[in-house]
């Protein structure tokens, strides 16, 4: 916290408010999420989540704690904070393609804070991250999101309930008209 104090106090440092005030919203597209969500997992989890890495978050891909469905997107793995994290590329793939589990759940002891954890194929639980950006910005956990926007999958069309095709429409206009 002294370090970051000594950036801020920069002549040179750029400082921009994050609102707590403001929810931010989802985009159409409930797999991705806004920027503003996408900001502020960064500056929540400031490193990759799983234990012992240290690479920035500001470059680690923001993983779905749950997976996301895709076929029915109200089933689970919501694109929200408290399921959302970000994760380096190489663990992102180790998490996504092996035995590998996470969970995220929130502080019991903290309220908006959050912790993770790891699950290892053989069953031993790791605990993630020792701090995360809520130790150096507390009122992280004031800020607070919209919940997503579920659209229900599009109803499959039916055929057209005509009583006679096009063409004998078609016709059919015609000859009346002619008459």
């Amino acid at each position: 916290p002294d370090h970051l104090r000594d950036l801020a106090d920069r002549s040179d440092a750029v400082r921009r408010p994050m609102d707590p005030q403001r929810a931010a919203h989802q985009p159409a597209d409930p797999y991705r999420p806004s920027a503003a969500l996408e900001t502020f997992v960064r500056a929540r989890d400031q490193y990759c989540t799983w234990p012992g890495c240290n690479n920035p978050a500001e470059t680690a891909d923001l993983d779905h704690v749950t997976e996301y469905d895709h076929d029915d997107p109200g089933v689970g793995g919501q694109t929200t904070a408290l399921n959302l994290n970000g994760k380096c590329r190489f663990h992102h793939t180790l998490k996504t393609f092996t035995d590998f589990l996470d969970d995220q759940y929130p502080d019991p002891e903290l309220p908006g804070r959050v912790l993770s954890t790891v699950t290892t194929p053989e069953g031993r639980t790791v605990p993630g991250p020792a701090h995360n950006g809520y130790d150096l910005h507390p009122e992280l956990a004031e800020i607070t999101f919209d919940d997503p926007v579920v659209h229900p999958p599009p109803e499959p069309e039916s055929p057209p309930t005509r009583r006679r095709t096009r063409l004998a429409a078609v016709h059919a206009r015609r000859r009346a008209e002619r008459a």
